[in-house]
């Protein structure tokens, strides 16, 4: 099974959509719990810049209330299950996000998902979490295959046919899918459940640019017509997309100095990411209470130092511990 772009027919449809104001680096690009939505068939789209490239009236996609009865998860949308109007059902956001210098590279997509298997029917499909640019030609995605008893993850990378990850998920229970795309390396990354899918999977498509145009959740039909459908679907509850910096490797403190009166530490701060010292006296206990120990995300790039002036200290231990700012 080959993705290649984003049919022809919804070329009106994303011609209309405007290019979203993005936020500054390091910033969420969009989130949404589907909370504010009203509820029922459709209501996914025409919502929060959502849009679709099916007929309304045909309830393939839409927003259910506590459809998972004491799950908690409150409102959550839905692709699937009634009869389409073409084999390829796609809900998609505009996200616009192309890094230019100066800019954080990576893209991180978490979002919630499940499979529903078929009721009435004994025909299954495919379900996809895409990636589009945004001149709407297909980057990636990530493939459940329901329309065997394997329950197969797969990987779709552009202009080559899928590759099976060796994953499989579990139809009626809920998944966490997490990606990490570094555009300008032209690769990618996922897990789900923290079970990792693929490492560092470069982009095939290699004449498409890359950048974050679109984010997808679409329902490919195993057979040649709408009416070939299965009456399967696919959960998505809550979805974070964010920019993300890509860290220095290895990372190190480039000096360490010793005085009779301070201890001073030198490393490598990259725009992007919190830093926060902490001290040892017996490499077993780890303490984070040194004043100005702390060191929130700056601006840009630029050398980081911390002094520690305790006295009357027979030795101490350092490490500087680097994470990505929230």
């Amino acid at each position: 099974m080959t993705r290649h772009h984003l049919p022809r027919y919804l070329s009106n449809i994303l011609a209309s959509i405007a290019v979203a104001v993005l936020p500054a680096a390091g910033a969420e690009l969009y989130r949404t719990d589907f909370e504010n939505w009203p509820v029922g068939n459709y209501n996914w789209v025409e919502t929060d810049g959502w849009f679709s490239n099916t007929d309304k009236t045909l309830g393939v996609h839409g927003i259910d209330q506590d459809i998972i009865v004491g799950g908690g998860l409150g409102k959550t949308a839905f692709i699937g299950f009634n009869q389409p109007d073409s084999t390829l059902v796609i809900v998609a956001k505009p996200i616009n996000y192309s890094p230019q210098v100066g800019d954080l590279p990576l893209v991180r997509v978490e979002t919630l998902v499940g499979i529903q298997d078929s009721l009435a029917k004994t025909t299954r499909d495919s379900f996809f979490v895409s990636i589009y640019n945004s001149s709407r030609l297909f980057l990636a995605g990530i493939r459940f295959d329901n329309r065997t008893a394997s329950y197969g993850i797969w990987r779709a990378d552009g202009a080559n046919p899928d590759h099976e990850t060796g994953v499989v998920f579990y139809r009626g229970e809920l998944h966490v899918l997490s990606c990490t795309i570094n555009l300008p390396a032209n690769q990618w990354s996922a897990d789900l459940d923290g079970i990792p899918l693929f490492e560092n999977a470069p982009f095939t498509a290699t004449t498409r640019s890359v950048d974050f145009g679109y984010l997808a959740y679409e329902w490919q039909l195993g057979a040649a017509a709408p009416s070939g459908y299965g009456d399967n679907w696919m959960l998505v509850a809550d979805t974070v997309i964010r920019s993300a910096p890509l860290g220095i490797e290895p990372f190190r403190p480039t000096s360490l100095t010793h005085t009779a009166t301070a201890t001073t530490l030198t490393w490598p701060g990259q725009k992007g990411f919190d830093y926060q010292i902490e001290y040892s006296n017996n490499l077993v206990e780890w303490h984070k209470d040194l004043p100005g120990s702390a060191f929130p995300t700056t601006l840009a790039d630029q050398a980081l130092t911390f002094q520690d002036a305790t006295a009357g200290l027979p030795r101490r231990f350092y490490r500087v511990l680097r994470m990505e700012t929230p």
